[in-house]
C-alpha cells in the first residue's frame, strides 16, 4: 500500500473551490485507488501536482492498495468512504451505483464531455441516464505489433481489413515466416490473453450491442453468434501450427511478456503479435536498444467484413462518494483534456479525450500514435472478462473464461465444450 501523500494545503482562503462559504472540511479530499507500481504512482502524483497548482488551498490525501476492491467495499460498508474512488474498471462502479452509494456528477455538462472523449466511454459511466464517473486514463488493447524492417524486407503492407490481414499471413507462411507469436502463460492469470482475442473478435462480428449482452451474460458463450465467430476467426489461427511460432502447443507455455520478442531482430520468429500498449515495456526489457518506428511498430486490429474498428481496452474512472465541494472541484478538473498533460509527459497514459487531446503532451511517438488510433476508433469497450463476475471472467478456477480457453488451446477439450462450461459457470453465479 502506498503511503498517503499530502499534495497541498494553504493556511487560509478558499480560492480553489467553487463559490464562497465552503466549510474547512471541504478544502480536503481523500482518494482511494489501485495504483501501486512506481510508474503509475509517479503519473498520478504528477496529475495531483497539476491540480494543486490550480487549487493550492485544497489538500488531497491519496492511498493506493493492491486490494482496492475489498478495501473499497469495507470502507463503504463501514460508512467511512473516501471522497473519491479511482476505479480500475467499471464493474465495481456499477455495483456501488446499484447499492445507492454513488454520487451523480450532475454538475458536469455530460453531453459536452462525451463529445470530446473516445466514443462509447460516456456510456460506461452513465447509469439510469445520469453521468456518474469521469474517465481519467485509458489503455488500448486492439493493436498488432510488427517490425517495420521485417515488413520492408518482405514487401509487406500494413493491412486495413481482416481479409488483407489473412492475405498477409498466408503470404508470410509462403515466404517461410510464421505469422503470429502468441503466449498466454501468466501464472495464476494464464488464459487472459486468449480472452482478449475473443473479445476483439466479438466486437468486430456481433457488434457493440451483442458484445454488451454477451458480457452481461444475456448472450451465451455457446450461442451460434459467439461460437460461429470464434470458429471463423480464432480457430484458424490458434490451431494451425503454421500460423503460430512453436505451434499450438507453445501458446500456453510461452509467457505473455516474452512472446512479443519474436517480432524483433534480424531473424524474427514471427511477423505479428497482438497485444496492448503496455507490451512496449516488455519490448524495452527484451531489447533496450529497440526503437519505435524502426525496430517495432503497431497498427489497429482491422475490421471484419467491412464492419467498424472498435477499440478494446481498460481504464480508470473517478467517482464521488461524499458530499464534498472540493471533491467536485477535483472532478471538474479531471473533466478537462488538460488534466492529463502532466501524466502524459511522464508516460503510461492515454487520454480519454483522445479526439481533442494535445498530443504534444505525450512523452513518446508510440503514445501519440496510440492516441490517434483511439481517436479514430468507432467506439470503445472495456475488457469483457474484467466486467464479468470474477468467478467467470477472471479466475483460474475450472469453468472460468481464463481456464476454459487454456484447456481448449492445450487440446484438453473442444471449443464447444469450453464455451458450454463457461455458460454453466456464469449461470451458477447469477
Amino acid at each position: 500500500m502506498a503511503a498517503a501523500v499530502l499534495v497541498a494545503l494553504a493556511a487560509a482562503g478558499c480560492d480553489g473551490v467553487d463559490g464562497p462559504g465552503v466549510e474547512a472540511v471541504d478544502r480536503e479530499v481523500t482518494i482511494l485507488h489501485a495504483f501501486t507500481g512506481e510508474a503509475d504512482v509517479a503519473g498520478l502524483g504528477a496529475l495531483l501536482d497539476a491540480f494543486a497548482a490550480q487549487h493550492p488551498d485544497i489538500a488531497i490525501t491519496e492511498e493506493g492498495s493492491t486490494d482496492f476492491g475489498s478495501l473499497a467495499r469495507a470502507r463503504l460498508a463501514a460508512e467511512d468512504p473516501p471522497d473519491i474512488l479511482l476505479h480500475p474498471q467499471p464493474g465495481l462502479l456499477e455495483d456501488f451505483h446499484r447499492q445507492g452509494l454513488l454520487r451523480p456528477l450532475d454538475y458536469l455538462d455530460a453531453d459536452a464531455i462525451a463529445e470530446q472523449m473516445v466514443g462509447g466511454l460516456a456510456e460506461l459511466v452513465t447509469f439510469d441516464g445520469v453521468y456518474h464517473a469521469q474517465p481519467m486514463r485509458l489503455s488500448y488493447k486492439s493493436l498488432v505489433w510488427y517490425s517495420p524492417a521485417t515488413f520492408a524486407a518482405g514487401g509487406y503492407q500494413v493491412p486495413t481489413t481482416w481479409a488483407e490481414l489473412t492475405a498477409l499471413t498466408d503470404r508470410m507462411v509462403a515466404d517461410g515466416l510464421t505469422p503470429w507469436c502468441i503466449g498466454i502463460e501468466s501464472g495464476e492469470g494464464t488464459g487472459w490473453v486468449a480472452t482478449d482475442w475473443v473479445e476483439d473478435i466479438l466486437l468486430r462480428t456481433i457488434g457493440l450491442d451483442g458484445y454488451d449482452r454477451w458480457v452481461a451474460g444475456d448472450l451465451a458463450f455457446a450461442s451460434p453468434e459467439v461460437s460461429s465467430a470464434l470458429e471463423a476467426y480464432l480457430v484458424p489461427i490458434w490451431t494451425d501450427d503454421a500460423q503460430v511460432a512453436g505451434g499450438r502447443e507453445q501458446i500456453a507455455r510461452e509467457a505473455f511478456g516474452t512472446s512479443v520478442g519474436g517480432i524483433l531482430g534480424d531473424d524474427p520468429a514471427c511477423g505479428l503479435h497482438r497485444q496492448a500498449t503496455f507490451i512496449e515495456g516488455f519490448i524495452e526489457q527484451i531489447d533496450p536498444d529497440a526503437t519505435f518506428g524502426t525496430d517495432y511498430d503497431f497498427f489497429a486490429l482491422p475490421a471484419i467484413d467491412g464492419g467498424d474498428v472498435p477499440a478494446l481496452g481498460g481504464g480508470d474512472f473517478a467517482a464521488v462518494y461524499t458530499d464534498n465541494e472540493a471533491a467536485r472541484t477535483f472532478i471538474r478538473f479531471l473533466a478537462t483534456p488538460e488534466a492529463g498533460d502532466a501524466w502524459a509527459a511522464i508516460g503510461g497514459f492515454l487520454s480519454p479525450f483522445a479526439p481533442v487531446f494535445d498530443d504534444t503532451a505525450y512523452a513518446s511517438d508510440s503514445a501519440r500514435k496510440a492516441s490517434a488510433l483511439l481517436a479514430d476508433a468507432s467506439a470503445f469497450r472495456f475488457d469483457g472478462s474484467d466486467l464479468m463476475p470474477g468467478d467467470v471472467g477472471s479466475s483460474a478456477q475450472p469453468g472460468s473464461f481464463w481456464s476454459e480457453m487454456t484447456d481448449w488451446v492445450t487440446g484438453q477439450i473442444e471449443l464447444d465444450e469450453a464455451l458450454r462450461n463457461i455458460d454453466d459457470r456464469y449461470a451458477s453465479v447469477r
